[in-house]
């Protein structure tokens, strides 16, 4: 929950940022949605790209804790993690009404040849991400529930490309089911159906 006055407009700019873009989000708007001054915004943040820098970090302290400590690092079967980082991922399309796509999603596409210094935090995040996932395949082929000739490095970037291709697709249609479709087709693939 927040708490400051700067974490409330990180806050706002963070669903600003989601929904518009960041090219898109004027000073204005966030302005307007925080209710505040300039004088106190720049109390808070030297520039929009302080901002946006603190509301990267934001978005991303949010998965790590959705996607990383509640699921991928939890001491549970691989497939089980697996699963309900799928689940987890659909469930927060959903609450979005699958309109909005992937907040670090978004920001990768738009931010990747003009902001360095974001798009090494988001790489960063993306990898970590990798990471985790290789992880629990590794631990699949050792319980000879994967394939053992897989690259495990190449099948978990494939997994993500899979989740935001589906999430990109599934925001252009406005439709959830392209989400729960092709969640379904990564699990047949990588055989994390219940037997």
């Amino acid at each position: 929950m927040m708490t400051s006055k700067k974490e409330e407009i990180i806050y706002k700019a963070s669903l600003l940022i989601h929904s518009l873009g960041y090219t898109n989000t004027k000073l204005s708007d966030i302005l307007t949605s925080s209710g505040i001054g300039k004088g106190q915004f720049y109390h808070y943040f030297t520039s929009k790209q302080d901002l946006a820098d603190a509301v990267v970090e934001y978005l991303i302290g949010n998965m790590k804790h959705d996607i990383f400590d509640e699921i991928l690092d939890r001491p549970i079967a691989p497939k089980l993690r697996l699963n309900q980082m799928l689940d987890k991922l659909c469930a927060m399309q959903f609450e979005n009404q699958a309109q909005s796509g992937c907040a670090l999603g978004n920001l990768a596409i738009e931010i990747s040849e003009n902001e360095p210094i974001l798009r090494d935090k988001v790489a960063s995040f993306f990898k970590q991400w990798e990471e985790k996932i290789q992880r629990a395949l590794d631990e699949l082929q050792q319980q000879r529930q994967l394939d053992t000739n897989l690259d495990t490095a190449k099948y978990s970037q494939a997994m993500i490309a899979m989740i935001e291709g589906a999430i990109l697709l599934m925001k252009n249609k406005q439709d959830i089911q392209v989400l729960y479709d092709i969640t379904d087709v990564i699990r047949t693939e990588y055989n994390l159906n219940e037997e």
